[in-house]
């Protein structure tokens, strides 16, 4: 039986070449972070019947992982990377300050892609400070940057449909020389790990 797929992007342009093939499932454009991400992915998972989510889009690496640019991965496990207290040095999340009791790091394990797995954070500040993008790094041990992961990850669990989470990497963590960047090239790989995925594993 033929799956019912909503695909997820922050932007129109991060799957542009993707949906010039004229895809034959729904497509959500959330816009740029984690609010409007809950927002619109949860409305239309509530008013439809899903039996996949795939999110796709770029994010940054950082400087320990092995992901670099141009490469795509799938993220396995993401956490709300900025929500909590920074504070002498350290980051602790909401779960350490007894703030909150669900996972700290949210699954995406349903799906079998063949891209490399990796851990995420998801963040609603994008930062060059130094100190603040290694105690990050430092707290989570995270491969892989974003803005909307784990916002897509959390409304799935809660609602308890499959998701997938895959990105290609533009940028490192940190980073803010856009001369140093390869978005296009970020944009082609995901693109073309998009439809090959949409055809085959997940048709």
């Amino acid at each position: 039986m033929k799956k019912n797929i909503l695909l997820v992007a922050a932007t129109q342009n991060e799957i542009a070449p993707y949906l010039q093939t004229n895809p034959h499932h729904d497509v959500l454009i959330t816009g740029v972070g984690m609010p409007s991400s809950i927002f619109r992915l949860t409305r239309q998972i509530v008013h439809n019947h899903y039996d996949l989510v795939v999110q796709a889009g770029i994010g940054g690496a950082f400087a320990h992982s092995f992901a670099k640019a141009g490469h795509v991965v799938q993220v396995t496990e993401d956490a709300f990377g900025d929500l909590g207290a920074l504070e002498n040095g350290h980051f602790n999340d909401l779960q350490q300050l007894q703030l909150n009791y669900d996972p700290v790091w949210l699954p995406a394990k349903g799906y079998e892609t063949g891209l490399p797995h990796v851990k995420g954070i998801s963040v609603q500040t994008i930062t060059d400070h130094v100190d603040i993008v290694r105690t990050l790094s430092d707290k989570w041990k995270a491969d892989v940057e974003s803005m909307e992961g784990a916002a897509a990850a959390y409304v799935c669990l809660q609602k308890q449909v499959p998701f997938v989470q895959i990105r290609a990497i533009s940028n490192m963590v940190g980073d803010r020389n856009k001369a140093h960047w390869e978005i296009d090239l970020a944009i082609q790989n995901l693109n073309q790990a998009l439809i090959t995925l949409m055809q085959q594993q997940f048709a």
